[in-house]
């Protein structure tokens, strides 16, 4: 069994064990959406809360499967000499880990929809900061691709932009990651969550400029 389908059964099993466990203890009406000042501005039904987690992993697990099959440059054999899994090892371990993500930040939702865990957004901060960390460890390693990584018109033209513009991410995901780190432990919950979402954004979009610049470059050699 690949590590993708492992990852995928264990969070489906543990996700759905935390539904269950969190469904008696639970109001009927519960917050399920915020603004970006972390103040509640929907209320639903538990059961969308509940189902979300179960959902999400489901539908995110089916889509990597899919993508393993229809995407040409993951599915090609570019090293007959080495097998399906360890020619995508690191983009299967990238699906793992979101897999992973997702049950996580599902369970913090739970708890706040329980009334364990008062203030999320010092906890989605640091859920951010572990996004960044996790990831800028295997973008440096992802194999071009039509529909996973930072896919813009010059990084899919040429596979040195590729590498070089994912290289980039990867430094800038886990220096992004490790100050964000930082600062959700120190900052105030609100401006935690908003460094957060500006380092995340920062540190995917400056890499898709860049390569705009670096392919400007091989067009003139």
């Amino acid at each position: 069994m690949t590590r993708l389908r492992i990852a995928g059964l264990s969070t489906l099993l543990a996700d759905g064990a935390a539904t269950i466990l969190a469904w008696s203890r639970m109001p009927a009406r519960v917050p399920v959406h915020w603004n970006i000042r972390g103040e509640v501005d929907r209320i639903g039904s538990r059961l969308e809360l509940l189902l979300l987690g179960p959902l999400l992993l489901l539908f995110l697990w089916g889509v990597f499967e899919v993508l393993g099959v229809i995407d040409p440059r993951i599915a090609a054999p570019r090293d007959p000499e080495k097998t399906e899994a360890e020619r995508s090892g690191a983009l299967q371990t990238a699906f793992a880990l979101l897999l992973c993500l997702i049950f996580a930040l599902h369970v913090i939702l739970l708890l706040h929809g329980m009334g364990i865990l008062d203030e999320p957004r010092r906890i989605i901060a640091l859920w951010l900061a572990a996004f960044l960390l996790l990831f800028g460890n295997f973008m440096g390693r992802l194999r071009p691709s039509w529909f996973v990584g930072i896919r813009t018109p010059w990084t899919l033209s040429s596979d040195d932009v590729w590498r070089r513009t994912h290289r980039l991410a990867a430094r800038l995901m886990v220096g992004g990651g490790g100050l964000l780190l930082l600062l959700a432990l120190v900052l105030p919950p609100q401006a935690a969550l908003v460094a957060g979402i500006v380092l995340v954004l920062a540190c995917t979009l400056a890499p898709a400029v860049v390569s705009f610049f670096w392919w400007r470059a091989t067009r003139s050699l």
